[in-house]
This record gives C-alpha cells, structure tokens and sequence, in this order.
C-alpha cells in the first residue's frame, strides 16, 4: 500500500458540485472557526469548536470541568480539591497546578498552550489581561446565583460536548434544592452577617454566590448593600444592624469563640442569643455542588434558638 500516493480528488455526477459543497460545509463548521461566546463579565470571546485542552485559574471551575470530563482539564490550581478525580490527577501528575488564582504561572500556561482558560470575577483581570492580549480564549465564569450557575455549567457542557451529563448534573441538583427551598418557604427571613476575615473585618455582598446561599436558606444578608463579592466593614455598622445569626469560616474559630469578651459585640442579638455557626471554605462555593454545603447553611440559619449552644462550645 502506498502511503504517499496523491490522493483523488472529490468528484460528483454534478461536476464537482459535490466537493464544493464539502469544502464550504468544512470552512463553516465550528470545528473550523469556533463560536463567539459572552462570558459572565459581559465580554465576547472567540473559542474554538473543539475544546480539547482547558486550564483553570479557579478551584470551583476546575471542579466542573472535571466533573465533565476531567482529561481535558490539563492545568488548575493549587487550591483545587474537588472532586476526588481531581485530586487524583495531580498526585499523579496527570493534571499540571499552575500556582494559585493570583500568581499564576503566565509562562507555564503558554507552555501547555490551552484551548481554552477560565477566570472568575474582575479581580483576576490582571492575569486575564496578559493572556487574551497573546490570543488565548479566556473566560470569566462568575455567577451571582442559581441561574447564573445554570447558565454557566450548561456553557461549558456544550463547549465540552458533555451537553447530556451537564443536564444529568443539574437535574439533580433540582431535585436535592426542592426539599430546601420548601422548607425555608413562608419562614421570616432571619438577618444573616457572614464573615470572611476579622481583621480588618470583611464580609459579602450582593455580587457574591454567598449572598444568594443566605437567601436560599432562608436568611437575609445584611449587608447586600455591597456592591462587589466582598468588602470590609467597621462592627460599628455591624452592631447597628444586629444580626440574629452569625456565620464565620472554620479556620475562624479561634476569633469566634472570644465573641462575648470583645468589646461591642456582646451588643448584637447573635452573640448574645448564641446564634452562629461555621462553615468550610467549599460550603460556599460557586459550584453544581453546593447542595451540602447549602444544607449546611439553612441549618445553621433556621435552627430553634432554644437548641443554640453556648458560644464557644460549637465545634468547627
């Protein structure tokens, strides 16, 4: 057999009407000049038909990613830790980390040169900015809520041909979300401070997937008022708006537990009724599998007052 011979040419009863047709249809296939999509930032971005090698800058992207196909994901970030394919990978050094969500690794993203990069919000436009100006398809995934993350993870189902199995995922967690949103239905909603730092103390607002968590489990954020992910506040805004329920981060603790010896806070109704509780990172974060850890939240939240335990006994 001759591997090198000339290959025929496309012929048809019409007078090569045929081989045109089939050069035009190849010239106008998404395999051949992609799509243009409008990320979450509102940005339109060319990305190619066939995605085949996808890096991530953000843990909860790489989770949905590898939730839908876990090999074309060839780098994510030190953070990563779901799911369990993941973490699999990069033990074994089949998944490349590329450093963290804001020091990545710019020359070691060019070496594995990615079909496709993704970002979160406008605080990792920085490293975003270099990437897209050498023509790399970045994209921001940011959503605020559950549409938004609908939205998102049916994109990339699509961009990875994985449509069916992204609709799979999401049909379960319609299905786990029922029973939580109606047991929050026609409850008061209770006044909710979730906490990310303490000092300087800093909390989320309106513009983070935590904010609509709060609201899903049947809580209020009180300072929704804030127009980006997250902000820093003073306890004297705190205290005057008095929140029934107090969450904070587990590796919080240790702030947490002095609540009712630090000046001021004993004035907020939390404290004082002893309504908080803590919550891991990944509880709350922007991915298909938030379900547990909204559980976790809507707990917390509504719980009996007269079943809270004394500050400081509640383990992290």
């Amino acid at each position: 057999m001759n591997l090198f011979r000339k290959a025929a040419p496309l012929r048809s009863v019409r007078g090569g009407g045929f081989a045109l047709a089939a050069l035009l249809a190849l010239a106008s296939s998404p395999a051949a000049h992609g799509r243009t999509i409008v990320d979450d930032l509102g940005i339109q971005v060319s990305v190619k038909g066939t995605i085949g090698r996808v890096v991530s800058l953000v843990p909860t992207n790489s989770e949905m990613v590898c939730l839908l196909d876990c090999e074309r994901l060839i780098a994510g970030t030190r953070h990563d830790d779901f799911p369990l394919e993941l973490r699999q990978r990069i033990h074994r050094k089949q998944t490349a980390v590329i450093g963290g969500g804001f020091d990545a690794n710019l020359e070691k993203i060019v070496q594995l040169q990615p079909d496709l990069i993704l970002t979160n919000g406008p605080t990792q436009q920085r490293i975003a900015a270099p990437l897209k100006n050498m023509g790399y398809a970045v994209v921001s995934l940011w959503p605020r809520d559950l549409d938004g993350l609908i939205k998102d993870f049916l994109l990339l189902g699509e961009l990875l041909g994985q449509e069916q199995k992204a609709q799979r995922y999401i049909a379960d967690m319609r299905q786990r979300f029922q029973p939580i949103a109606a047991r929050a239905k026609d409850k008061p909603k209770k006044r909710v401070y979730a906490q990310m730092w303490t000092a300087p103390l800093i909390t989320v607002g309106r513009a983070s997937f935590t904010d609509w968590l709060i609201g899903a489990a049947g809580g209020t954020n009180i300072f929704a008022d804030l127009a980006f992910d997250s902000g820093q506040i003073s306890l004297e805004s705190l205290i005057h708006r008095d929140p029934e329920v107090l969450i904070f981060l587990s590796q919080h603790a240790p702030f947490a537990q002095t609540l009712a010896r630090r000046p001021g806070w004993s004035r907020i109704r939390g404290v004082r009724d002893n309504q908080f509780c803590f919550v891991d990172e990944p509880d709350i974060r922007r991915s298909i599998m938030f379900i547990d850890g909204l559980a976790k939240l809507q707990d917390c939240i509504l719980r009996d007052r007269s079943s809270a335990k004394p500050l400081g006994s509640e383990k992290p």
